[in-house]
């Protein structure tokens, strides 16, 4: 294990460009959850117009995010770095990337829902599960930042990013779904079920992808300590 000092990539030249890009990266994925969430609250409170419009502002986001992912991968075909660090950033990238598009899926299948078919406890789970993934994105991005600056402290933030998405994962799987089938069972709509089973899996897939982006974060702390 390297002892003292920043991380090996964290350096000068190509690698401090490379970083600012990961960070132009991560803020980009960040505000195409923050869109996504946005569609949700719109539409959780039956405002169908703003939802279908912050909808777009997550789309335009998440494209965003995805030529900011070509130009960093662009960039490390171009430049010369260390294998492992290369391989670093690359995954800390195609990670982060899943994350936006995990985001983007769950606002785009909202927008096919009627919403005023779902109950109001329902349609409230549905908003607080898409608050907390909000609130685990920017752990996420805060993870990111502690370690370009203090990777000791990067360590600690990962472990909060996982508390997280275990309380996600757990209200997901002991309130939101049960609460979907007795719906599903009541009203017999099958279709909508399974488009908001959909969403719920987008959400979750959020939240893990924070956590896998949090491990190697953590992962890389450790390793240039």
């Amino acid at each position: 294990m390297r002892r003292g000092g920043p991380l090996l990539w964290i350096g000068r030249g190509r690698e401090t460009e490379v970083l600012k890009r990961c960070d132009g990266h991560m803020k980009k994925v960040v505000e195409t959850v923050e869109a996504m969430n946005r569609t949700f609250q719109a539409a959780c409170s039956l405002r169908e117009k703003e939802a279908k419009k912050f909808f777009w502002e997550a789309f335009k986001k998440e494209r965003e995010a995805d030529e900011v992912k070509k130009e960093i991968l662009e960039d490390l075909s171009k430049k010369i770095f260390q294998p492992l660090n290369r391989d670093e950033i690359i995954r800390l990238v195609m990670t982060a990337d899943d994350v936006a598009s995990n985001a983007k899926a769950a606002a785009r299948k909202l927008t096919f829902l009627d919403l005023k078919e779902l109950p109001p406890e329902l349609r409230k789970l549905l908003s607080h599960l898409s608050s907390r993934v909000l609130e685990i994105s920017k752990a996420t991005y805060k993870n990111f930042l502690a370690l370009t600056r203090n990777p000791s402290s990067a360590i600690n933030v990962s472990q909060e990013v996982e508390r997280m998405e275990e309380e996600i994962d757990d209200f997901r799987g002991e309130k939101l779904i049960p609460k979907l089938l007795e719906w599903q069972n009541q009203d017999r709509r099958v279709g909508s079920c399974l488009l908001l089973k959909e969403i719920a899996d987008n959400l979750e897939e959020v939240a893990d992808r924070c956590e896998d982006v949090s491990d190697l974060l953590r992962y890389i702390a450790l390793s240039h300590l």
